[in-house]
């Protein structure tokens, strides 16, 4: 009975000893797993275009956004950053520094056409970014400007340790609720319509202060079109149609505004207070039945600052001929970038 009993507290032990080990196993290969992933950027870059048909490509730099919100944070201009020193050691890719994310629009590429041809850029790099534990895993992606495919993707795991203290991953709690409630006014969209809005660095773009931004719009089908600007602390105006260009909002279908335009008086010099703000456009196929006051503060109820003026009287002009079309289609589309130093 003894000796039964020494032996299976033996066998006890082993088996025990063989799940600790399965275990340290386990937990070493998943560390190692880890631990193997390229943590030098200029391998993850050489690593995306290795199967490029040519030797290297040039690429331009798109937006990198924190998981699927489209928000950029601070860590998106650090990325930046880092990845145009790494571009330095990469055999593969050459980065310039310049962002033409709005450029895979193929109404906005055009204004990017001749900057492509000088500089022969073919590719797009741009990603997502995901706060996971002690780490940050950047989702990378380089895309071929001309046919819009994907030419290589690779996960770069940051460690969190190495993240500067300003460089904050998560968007803040009150871009990410204006966020929400921007995204959605509630606008009754009917037929084929369609507006988009974008920095000229790409939606969920990053910004110095002092630098300065150009807003892209355009629509599908002739509509007029009001835009928006939120600032950081919530605030919204409308700055076009403005007082020196766009008079009462009509848009040619296909047609492109960039904002400011040639000979517009103005800019928009990007300064503090830092955060993110955003561009909200509103197309409608008839005309707002409202006037609003250009570059004036609207308040911070967006909805009653952007959906003013669309339930229509009267007769449309432009486009239906001239006729009374009775309906009345609206659409809407948000674009965000961040500001910081």
């Amino acid at each position: 009975m003894g000796t039964k009993m020494r032996e299976v507290r033996k066998s006890s032990r082993h088996a025990t000893s063989a799940v600790l080990a399965i275990l340290i196993v386990v937990c070493t290969g998943l560390a190692t797993g880890q631990a193997n992933q390229p943590s030098d950027p200029a391998i993850v870059l050489d690593t995306i275009a290795e199967n490029y048909y040519m030797p290297s490509v040039r690429a331009a730099f798109g937006t990198f956004t924190f998981e699927y919100s489209d928000l950029p944070t601070p860590f998106s201009r650090w990325l930046e950053e880092r990845l145009a020193e790494a571009a330095g050691s990469s055999r593969r890719v050459q980065l310039l520094n310049r962002n033409a994310a709005a450029a895979m629009d193929p109404v906005f590429r055009k204004e990017y056409e001749a900057f492509f041809r000088e500089t022969g850029t073919s590719a797009l790099l741009h990603g997502r970014y995901f706060l996971e534990g002690q780490q940050v895993r950047v989702r990378l992606e380089l895309t071929d400007l001309g046919s819009a495919t994907l030419i290589g993707a690779k996960d770069w795991y940051v460690p969190a340790s190495q993240v500067p203290v300003y460089a904050s991953v998560r968007p803040a709690e009150a871009a990410a609720a204006r966020a929400g409630e921007l995204a959605r006014l509630g606008a009754a969209t009917q037929g084929g319509l369609t507006v988009s809005v974008s920095t000229d660095r790409g939606t969920g773009a990053a910004y110095r202060d002092g630098e300065e931004l150009t807003a892209l719009v355009t629509v599908n089908r002739e509509a007029y079109v009001r835009l928006y600007h939120v600032d950081g602390t919530g605030h919204i105006q409308m700055i076009w149609p403005n007082r020196f260009s766009g008079g009462n909002g009509l848009m040619k279908a296909g047609s492109a505004i960039k904002l400011p335009g040639p000979g517009d008086p103005f800019a928009f010099k990007l300064q503090p207070p830092y955060g993110t703000e955003f561009l909200k456009a509103i197309a409608s196929t008839l005309p707002f039945s409202d006037s609003q006051a250009d570059f004036s503060d609207l308040g911070t109820n967006y909805r009653a600052a952007t959906t003013r003026g669309l339930a229509v009287t009267g007769t449309s002009t432009g486009t239906t001929g001239g006729k009374d079309s009775g309906t009345q289609e609206v659409a809407e589309s948000l674009a965000s970038y961040y500001i910081g130093p």
